[in-house]
Formats: structure tokens, C-alpha cells, sequence
């Protein structure tokens, strides 16, 4: 079940086991760049094994619609993962509802292929997953990641104290939500 969505210069696709070698290539090559925003590692991450059955286990949330993640590649080099963009915890009727999470390569970063991506994955939220609200938690001396939520309309609304355990310990984050633009005046 591979999905797939184009903007000018990226694609963003849903993978499976099969591409787990370069989501690995991914992992490894941002390891510095991304460890100090999440949460830690389980021993085997950086293998084939984990990859491959952490891509199996997201094929299995999204068919039951848990989860979408989107990988990002470039169009004229799809054979590269330029980041991710996930959709978790989606909340049904009355909420509509669900929270967003990215990462992207530090090779990739402000080439504007982050706004780019989950620009055209809030539209997908907008008009595919009929979702009324993204929320998106960052910890608040992630100050590229604020600027960026904040360029794509996101508001902040408030701290989540002791939010999520990073880097050994509990971690505070802002809270920022969006408005489906066609459900703001209902």
C-alpha cells in the first residue's frame, strides 16, 4: 500500500520493508542532527532488522489509520530520503484531529523542502483525511523547528510541562495547533 504525492520539487511516499536500506542511510547519516530531539534509541535502531520491521509495524498503523508517515525525496534523486513527515494519534469525530511530527536530513535543511512537504501533507490532512486540526509539540529551544511551524500558520497555545522523556530526562514543549482553513468560520 505505497501512496504517493508530488510538489514541484519532492516526493512524498508512504514505504515499505523494502526500502528499510535507505531509511537506515537516513538514520545513520543524521544521527547527530536528530538524536538530541528524540526520544532514545532502542539498541538494534541503527540496523536493517529494526528498519525493516519498524517500516512493516507503520504499514500495519496505517492500514488500520493510525498513522501516515510520508518520506520525502527529491525528484531528481528519488533514491534519497530527504526527511519525513508523520501523522499520529488521529482522534475521530467530534475531534478530527491528530498531531504532526518531522524530520529532515541537516544536508537538506533550509532549502525550504520542509515547508515545501508538510505543506502539501497539511493539504492531504485537509482535503483527503477530512481532519478539522494538527497539533505539533516542540521542545522550545528548538528554535528552527518553531520558525518553521510558525511560517505554516501554526499557533502557539500553551506548554506541556514534562511533556516527553529526551535525552534522560523529561522535557517541556509548546504546544501549536492549525485550523482546517474551511472549518474556521462554521
Amino acid at each position: 500500500m505505497n501512496i504517493s504525492y508530488e510538489t514541484d520539487r519532492l516526493i512524498l511516499k508512504t514505504l515499505g520493508k523494502e526500502a528499510a536500506p535507505m531509511v537506515l542511510a537516513f538514520y545513520e547519516e543524521n544521527k547527530d542532527h536528530l538524536e538530541p530531539w528524540e526520544p532514545k534509541r532502542a539498541y538494534n535502531f541503527y540496523s536493517l532488522y529494526f528498519q525493516k520491521a519498524s517500516l512493516t509495524a507503520e504499514t500495519n498503523l496505517m492500514a488500520e489509520g493510525k498513522l501516515i508517515r510520508y518520506w520525502v525525496l527529491l525528484k531528481d534523486n528519488p533514491d534519497e530520503i530527504v526527511g519525513t513527515v508523520c501523522y499520529q494519534g488521529f482522534l475521530k469525530s467530534p475531534y478530527n484531529s491528530s498531531t504532526i511530527g518531522y524530520k529532515f536530513a541537516k544536508k537538506h535543511c533550509h532549502k525550504g523542502y520542509a515547508f515545501e512537504s508538510i505543506s502539501k501533507s497539511i493539504d492531504i490532512m485537509w482535503n483527503e483525511y477530512n481532519l478539522h486540526r494538527i497539533e505539533a509539540y516542540i521542545m522550545e529551544t528548538n528554535k528552527p523547528s518553531i520558525r518553521l511551524i510558525k511560517k505554516l500558520n501554526f499557533v502557539y497555545e500553551g506548554a506541556c510541562f514534562s511533556y516527553a522523556y529526551i535525552g534522560g530526562r523529561w522535557r517541556d514543549h509548546n504546544r501549536y495547533s492549525i485550523i482546517n482553513p474551511a472549518d474556521q468560520f462554521m
